[in-house]
């Protein structure tokens, strides 16, 4: 029995050496071997990294003027495993965001990426809600406030298509960047300027170090911890001359269209606008589900920037481009005349020309000025449907032009691939190259390939491509850059066509019967084209476009109005005034 229990003793007495050598050991790897990592590990639970975010860069007009702008603002941040230990400060939190505390633990969750990484649950927060949170900060562990910056505009320019806006990031879009720099609640530029040039606008945060306790409540900042100050984004010197751009969203209130004018010299664009619009406000704050399917599903649709990304016939705007085919290929006489009765009978069918009594003998800069339809339509049976689509691409129909904007259409120039492709070979008629030849049937433009078009004529074959942006300024060291200016040169049509479509654009403005007399401005030899394109779904299309002067022109312009109708009456009074408020502003002397 004594050796039973001598013998039961050893065995416990060897169990209690094994664990005490177990626990020395543990307690050596943890102490010496560890050390470090867990050292770390503690100096993360104390010390809080809180990221201050940079400025970002300003958009400014071509003369300095401040479009958009940065203004402060607070946001609410957590840090999840500190946060969501404690229910009543998720409930505290919860009660002074006026949140349900189950939809805000849900989001935290949702957005985390790791127990220590800053979550964002409120932006743009009031003073009420800022002075609550200071409050019970005791109450609140793993809870801070921070200043952020919301884009605001003052010089009164709406521009929405044209600026953007600025959203938070996405997961997805997270995973895409090639900036690690970005975390779950940064704002990203989503549309405009500010998606093409976000690495630019973007600054680079800065950090500072605080001490906090065993309840995650901040202590004191720690100033022998090294961080780091926020480097604002850079600064964005546009093309745009703010007072046209005003001018135009003045003028096209309450209308739908769109307005494009450029600086034939380099391509700079002086305004481009797009109605109807919105207010870039919206996105300044935080936006609701509601305002965005509001948005979204309306009728108007007020997203869709028509400058670059809407389609539409051009109307007899195009008959310029059959002149040019004509011309060229020798199938158009300058003195040629054609007789308009009013209509032009094709088969059985008759096109009718604008004027019903028709326009008598007309030639080619006649048909110009007047806009005969009958001239075009028997010119256009003459230079034929191969020829015209050739010419239209020497102009870069059917091509994007390149700005600096996302989502920019391509239009459409149909030939006979195209129609043998929808109507079958040889099951299309010659009345389908009728309506082409006035801008009319499949063919499809932008406003900014109009102006384009403008500008190539205006400058008898140079163009250049159209860019929103002079110069990128870092605020930080004074530095900057020019971005380069791409020079285009179109082939296949010669000084002489240019300066037959000039003159007959000349007319349309000063000639006795021209149909864009309201644009003329004293002193100023302006060239111009009006078009009226049919549309099938209410009113024509009011059309102008043009640039001037006549030699050497300063400025190149289309004006767009969605079922406007007349492009003489509509349009063309808007480009007038598109030319003073240029010429005013910048003390061009007037006359050439």
């Amino acid at each position: 029995m004594v050796h039973e229990y001598q013998n039961l003793r050893r065995v416990y007495l060897g169990i209690a050496i094994g664990l005490f050598i177990i626990l020395v050991a543990r307690l050596a790897y943890l102490q010496i071997f560890s050390w470090d990592t867990y050292y770390r590990e503690s100096e993360r639970n104390r010390v809080r990294d809180v990221v201050i975010e940079a400025p970002r860069g300003l958009l400014l007009d071509r003369n300095g003027e401040i479009m958009v702008d940065n203004r402060p603002a607070y946001s609410v941040s957590v840090i999840p495993y500190e946060f969501l230990e404690s229910q009543s400060a998720t409930s505290l939190l919860a009660s002074i965001l006026n949140e349900s505390s189950v939809e805000l633990v849900k989001a935290v969750r949702k957005e985390k990426i790791g127990n220590f990484s800053a979550v964002k649950v409120k932006r743009h927060i009031d003073f009420s809600v800022l002075s609550s949170i200071e409050e019970y900060r005791l109450d609140l562990p793993g809870v801070f406030y921070a200043v952020d910056s919301k884009r605001y505009y003052p010089a009164g320019i709406r521009a929405p298509h044209l600026f953007g806006y600025l959203s938070e990031i996405t997961r997805d879009e997270l995973s895409q960047v090639e900036d690690r720099e970005y975390r779950m609640g940064d704002l990203i530029g989503k549309n405009g300027i500010e998606i093409i040039y976000e690495p630019y606008l973007r600054g680079q945060s800065g950090v500072k170090y605080i001490e906090v306790d065993v309840l995650g409540r901040e202590v004191r900042e720690l100033p022998e911890l090294a961080g780091s100050s926020p480097q604002s984004g850079k600064n964005l010197y546009m093309t745009i001359d703010a007072d046209v751009q005003r001018y135009l969203e003045k003028a096209m209130e309450g209308k739908r269209g769109a307005a494009v004018v450029l600086d034939p010299s380099n391509g700079e664009v002086l305004a481009i606008m797009s109605k109807p619009d919105y207010d870039p406000e919206i996105f300044s704050n935080p936006l609701t589900p509601e305002i965005w399917s509001a948005l979204i599903n309306n009728e108007e649709h007020p997203l869709y920037n028509r400058a670059c990304q809407s389609l539409y016939p051009p109307g007899s705007i195009y008959k310029l481009v059959l002149a040019a085919a004509g011309l060229e290929t020798g199938l158009i006489d300058l003195e040629e005349t054609v007789t308009c009765y009013g209509s032009y009978r094709l088969g059985r069918r008759q096109f009718k020309c604008w004027k019903e009594k028709g326009h008598g003998e007309v030639n080619l800069l006649d048909a110009i000025q007047q806009s005969c339809n009958v001239y075009f339509y028997k010119k256009g049976l003459d230079v034929g449907l191969a020829n015209w689509s050739k010419f239209s691409r020497f102009f870069r129909f059917g091509s994007k032009t390149g700005i600096d904007l996302p989502n920019e259409g391509s239009g459409l120039v149909p030939d006979a691939v195209y129609f043998d492709a929808k109507y079958g070979v040889k099951k299309w008629t010659r009345g389908l190259t009728l309506n082409l030849a006035v801008g009319q049937g499949e063919l499809l433009t932008t406003p900014l390939q109009m102006a384009y078009f403008a500008m190539i004529v205006g400058n008898e074959g140079t163009a250049f491509r159209p860019h929103l942006v002079r110069k990128i300024e870092d605020p930080n060291t004074g530095e900057s850059i020019e971005p380069g200016r791409e020079r285009r040169q179109i082939v296949g049509i010669s000084k002489s066509t240019y300066r037959t479509i000039k003159q007959g654009m000349y007319l349309v403005v000063n000639g006795p019967h021209g149909t864009g007399r309201a644009s003329w401005v004293r002193g100023l030899n302006v060239c111009g084209k009006t078009g009226t394109a049919q549309n099938p779904h209410g009113n024509s299309h009011a059309w102008f476009i043009g640039f001037a002067p006549k030699d050497n022109p300063k400025i190149a312009f289309c004006v767009m109005v969605e079922n406007g109708g007349g492009g003489g009456a509509v349009a063309a009074p808007i480009a007038r005034g598109i030319l003073t408020t240029y010429f005013r502003d910048n003390q061009l002397a007037l006359g050439q």
